[in-house]
């Protein structure tokens, strides 16, 4: 896992600095969260352009084979950790709890990374209270570092401590910035997309977090073939490491 992973990183970084057309100032990224349960749904995003990211929920039965099919097209994943939200309901099974022991939140954490192997790292599934939460939020974070992994902030709160606590701890750390389908109207998701783009021409680049929900992929798979036509480019997660800037408070938080 841990070789694999930060070699990946390493490479897809490196790739991303080649020259790039100095019209294509603004650049986006984007991950596909929740992916590992339903094998029609779930299977569609991987239709998408291999530099859209995918994050796989842990000790699914479809998990290990999609980190297998990502990594057979060379397309960056993560594990998408449950975390404790503040309404605790419809947690997943090996949440990440405030409760737990920092010996136990390891075990999970390996555990978790163990049915994703060679994920690049991870970034919060739900989370709205445990993200709020210094210890475990260190404890998860000297993990990621020992591992050489990555750390993506989903920012279901406001509150939330967990890209800080990352950067505090040399964790390699990124924020989501849009949220894509927190509603499924193809306008609402329209709607978003143009956010992610006008926040990425302000600021030079801007990430957004959608699902594998049938109207995102098919909205994705339509306007991402015409981003150079509006002077956008889409980049690989990790290409978003290799200048970070520090941007406001996302738009819409979720749980």
């Amino acid at each position: 896992m841990l070789n694999f992973s930060f070699r990946f990183w390493c490479i897809s970084a490196l790739l991303t600095l080649l020259p790039v057309s100095a019209a294509l100032s603004a650049q986006i990224a984007i991950i596909i969260d929740d992916v590992g349960n339903n094998s029609h749904r779930d299977a569609a995003a991987f239709g998408l352009p291999i530099s859209v990211a995918i994050s796989i929920l842990p000790h699914k039965h479809l998990s290990q084979k999609y980190a297998l099919m990502a990594q057979e097209q060379h397309r960056e994943f993560l594990l998408h950790m449950p975390m404790e939200s503040m309404a605790g309901i419809k947690q997943e099974s090996n949440v990440l709890l405030a409760s737990m022991s920092d010996k136990r939140i390891v075990q999970t954490l390996n555990d978790a990374f163990a049915s994703v192997p060679n994920a690049l790292g991870l970034n919060n599934h739900m989370g709205s209270r445990l993200t709020q939460l210094e210890t475990p939020m260190r404890t998860t974070m000297s993990y990621l570092h020992r591992h050489g992994l990555i750390f993506v902030d989903s920012r279901t709160t406001a509150l939330t401590q967990a890209e800080a606590i990352a950067k505090q701890t040399k964790v390699p750390a990124l924020r989501r910035h849009v949220f894509l389908d927190n509603e499924l109207s193809e306008a609402k998701i329209e709607r978003q997309f143009n956010i992610l783009i006008k926040r990425a021409r302000k600021y030079g680049r801007s990430l957004a977090i959608g699902h594998p929900h049938m109207q995102t992929i098919a909205y994705l798979k339509k306007r991402l073939p015409t981003l150079a036509q509006d002077n956008v480019q889409l980049i690989p997660l990790s290409a978003m490491l290799t200048h970070q800037v520090d941007i406001a408070k996302p738009l819409h938080i979720g749980d």
